[in-house]
């Protein structure tokens, strides 16, 4: 009986063991979760939630943008990239430099720049049709005639028969026109050569020609090559202040504004915080400028003094009230008067103020 007790016992024993395992291996089988595997709000009944993706870094749009070598033409440029400005507006900007402002319309006209800098003497190409000016950069004072002491001339008149050489399509050129008319000459009573602006300088100081027109910090070239002492300055844009006023500017090319305005958008933002630093900042601006361009510190601070730069707040005011239109439309007065130009066309063709608007209020301007 003891032995069938056991027996009995072991069997009853095994028995329940075996349920045990038969009803774990049921709640533990591949058909069902545990709480744990259970997706998130399917105990409550709720639907669970979608897997979100995060999209991918977008990768910076590269853009082709032109640069003269001097503190007006690359310093915003040049701050905006040490500065993070350009990275934070998602652009890879591929700086291009150029010496003056017609071989950078051509080069948009070719496609292969997108926005460039130029000074006042380029402002009839965007005029044309060729750009659109959608930046001021400051106004210029740093453009001058300048003839040697052994040519004989002292005043505007004294350019009769004279070989001038300029770099056409230039602010310089612009100084020079008002200054022939100034001395009651016609452009023609002059022989004025079109030579760039490295060429310029070595032609004046070899003498190969009796006067040049070019500007800063070109001019302190001259001035540290030759001595002042042997240098007569005929004039320069003080010289005519306030009849008319030399705006430096920055263009797009057309095209790009109307396939891309959004890029255009992220590159005045980023242009406004690297104005506004430059102008809070000037001797870092001037040292950035002078590592970046190769050009002594010491010629760009002679520079500066020849320029005067407008705060971004200024530049949209500007924009609004229709002050630049004017500024613009006086140029091509100029233009106009020594033939470049057949007619003044309305500022508003060829300046495009809303978008340099919404870069500075989208940079905490007013």
């Amino acid at each position: 009986m003891k032995t069938n007790t056991k027996k009995g016992f072991r069997a009853s024993l095994l028995l329940s063991v075996l349920m045990c395992l038969t009803l774990m291996m049921s709640a533990c089988g591949t058909g069902s979760k545990t709480a744990a595997e259970e997706p998130a709000g399917a105990a409550s009944g709720q639907d669970a939630p979608k897997e979100t993706k995060t999209d991918a870094p977008k990768s910076p749009v590269k853009i082709n943008v032109g640069y003269i070598p001097d503190l007006n033409g690359a310093a915003p440029i040049v701050v905006a990239d040490e500065k993070g400005f350009f990275k934070d507006a998602g652009l890879n900007v591929n700086a291009v430099k150029f010496l003056s402002g017609p071989p950078e319309f051509q080069a948009m006209a070719s496609g292969d720049l997108d926005i460039a800098y130029i000074g006042p003497g380029a402002t009839f190409l965007a005029a044309q049709g060729q750009g659109k000016i959608i930046a001021l950069a400051s106004l210029g004072f740093g453009d001058m005639v300048y003839a040697t002491k052994k040519s004989g001339i002292q005043d505007w008149k004294d350019l009769k028969g004279k070989t001038v050489g300029v770099p056409k399509g230039t602010s310089g050129e612009m100084i020079l026109n008002l200054g022939i008319e100034k001395g009651g000459l016609k452009p023609s009573d002059v022989n004025i050569v079109n030579i760039d602006v490295a060429g310029a300088v070595s032609a004046f100081v070899a003498n190969k020609v009796d006067a040049v027109a070019i500007w800063s910090p070109y001019t302190k070239e001259i001035e540290k090559q030759l001595g002042k002492e042997n240098i007569v300055k005929l004039g320069d844009n003080r010289t005519f202040y306030p009849d008319y006023v030399f705006p430096a500017s920055w263009v797009v090319n057309p095209k790009f504004l109307e396939e891309k305005p959004e890029v255009v958008q992220q590159f005045l933002e980023a242009w406004v915080k690297a104005n506004d630093y430059k102008i809070k900042n000037v001797d870092e601006t001037i040292s950035l400028t002078s590592k970046y361009t190769q050009v002594p510190e010491d010629s760009l601070k002679e520079q500066y003094e020849t320029m005067e730069w407008i705060e971004s707040s200024k530049i949209a005011e500007y924009m609004k009230d229709g002050t630049s239109v004017k500024w613009f439309e006086n140029l091509e007065k100029m233009f106009v008067a020594n033939g470049k130009m057949a007619e003044v066309v309305p500022g508003d063709k060829f300046i495009a103020t809303e978008p340099f608007v919404k870069a500075q209020e989208a940079a905490g301007g007013n």
